[in-house]
């Protein structure tokens, strides 16, 4: 069954199972996907002369959004591709590369949603600037908890990846939407 077609009982029971379906990796990416849509409650029929913005911002995370939804899948396949290689002993370098591109991928797409998702901090109905607060904490998190899969993943290739430059950008996205919602808060 396509992760996308789960209701939420069998995803849940899924994720506890030894031979899980889904896995960390695609959950890291629901839970990415989950904090996005939860900021866009922040969102507002009116926003003024800053329409257009919210406009661009809306369309940018929910087309991150609708990717993650074809990730998460991705994760699985990729996963279990892999895993069947190995098992054969027929991994090959790019069997590693692709059980490492969805997080890769989401890890981008989180880096851009934590800069978007500023826009409905500061600008949002306050009455949901909690909900916002939680996506901006869920969409750093996971980025910083899909190291440890690309790192093993990577680690099997000629890929260099820049954790140390993501993590920066992260954290500084991190704290400027903490920054917004404690000047809303006050």
């Amino acid at each position: 069954m396509k992760l996308i077609d789960m209701d939420v009982a069998t995803l849940i029971s899924q994720s506890r199972k030894a031979d899980a379906n889904p896995g960390g990796g695609a959950i890291l990416i629901l839970i990415s996907n989950l904090a996005i849509n939860l900021c866009l409650m922040m969102d507002k029929e009116d926003f003024g002369n800053l329409r257009e913005t919210a406009n661009v911002s809306r369309e940018t995370l929910l087309g991150i959004s609708n990717t993650y939804e074809k990730s998460m899948q991705e994760d699985v396949d990729n996963f279990n591709a892999l895993m069947d290689k190995i098992k054969n002993k027929e991994a090959k370098e790019i069997d590693y590369k692709n059980a490492a591109r969805p997080l890769i991928s989401m890890v981008d797409g989180n880096l851009k949603s934590l800069d978007e998702i500023s826009f409905f901090l500061e600008n949002g109905k306050k009455s949901t600037l909690t909900d916002g607060q939680i996506s901006n904490d869920l969409l750093y998190q996971a980025i910083l908890s899909s190291f440890a899969t690309i790192k093993i993943n990577l680690d099997q290739t000629d890929l260099s990846y820049d954790f140390d430059e993501k993590t920066r950008l992260a954290k500084n996205l991190y704290q400027k939407n903490l920054d917004i919602i404690e000047r809303r808060n006050k």
